[in-house]
């Protein structure tokens, strides 16, 4: 299982949709922090409510993270893990690992795996890029608030606050991968993966309330949760979708991943 983890590894850090997703997650924060910090002189950040926090180098890693939420799930994320799921099967270079003596089931979960640990090591580039905007331009304190907490926090608690933070941000978007999997075992094709994947996405926020307020308030949903006050019915629905998806497309991949290449 180990080498087929690090075959995963090398093979998506070949693909330009890994450098993609890379590359706009970094610069994105940069951009974000020249436009709204450097060019229009913001402050201070309006949350749900119509709650003004002040941004400081400790808060200013969670803060401003709405647009960039939504880049990740509408494009980002879908044509990373489609790629990721798709090329070999659509390229038909799959027919090679196949001829190993290893059981199917392990191919795809090596997959899910690698896929997982790497989009988690962007998410925490992120984090240690606005970390490090945070601590070189935004005012130094040694306690910060943020939304919801009726109480400072220190520095100890701040970051690991802000580690939480993106923890759940990080468990939320692996619901994509669940429904992106299940269309790649479904269609193969990388470019019918990618769009299927975001029809779906915009099919489901349509009809189910839930799945609205999960993806489209990934951000507010962290303060919410790490505040101790957030219903976690939406996201047990949210993890039977994502469950029932990893499920049937591991069905699917050991009953016909032969014939899929």
């Amino acid at each position: 299982m180990r080498g087929l983890i690090l075959a995963e590894y090398e093979r998506i850090f070949q693909r330009k949709s890994t450098k993609i997703l890379f590359g706009i997650s970094i610069l994105f924060q940069i951009f974000n922090f020249m436009l709204l910090q450097v060019h229009w002189k913001n402050s201070t950040v309006i949350l749900k409510r119509g709650v003004e926090l002040p941004l400081d180098n400790l808060n200013y890693a969670v803060m401003q993270l709405l647009d960039f939420n939504v880049i990740l799930i509408f494009i980002i994320l879908p044509l990373y893990f489609s790629e990721c799921l798709s090329l070999e099967l659509d390229t038909g270079a799959y027919k090679m690992i196949l001829l190993r003596p290893i059981k199917k089931w392990k191919l795809l979960v090596s997959k899910w795996i690698a896929i997982a640990s790497t989009y988690a090591l962007t998410l925490l580039c992120v984090y240690l890029t606005k970390t490090l905007i945070g601590y070189m331009f935004m005012p130094k304190v040694k306690s910060t608030k943020y939304f919801i907490l009726t109480s400072s926090v220190g520095i100890g608690g701040s970051i690991l606050y802000n580690l939480k933070y993106y923890l759940i941000i990080f468990l939320i978007h692996l619901s994509l991968l669940g429904i992106t999997s299940l269309i790649s075992t479904i269609v193969k094709k990388t470019i019918l993966t990618f769009l299927g994947s975001i029809i779906f996405i915009l099919t489901s926020i349509y009809l189910f309330k839930p799945m609205f307020d999960i993806f489209f308030k990934t951000t507010e949903i962290g303060y919410y949760i790490l505040a101790g006050s957030y219903n976690f019915n939406n996201i047990y629905i949210v993890l039977i979708i994502t469950l029932c998806c990893l499920g049937t497309s591991l069905f699917i991949w050991n009953k016909r991943i032969g014939k899929m290449v």
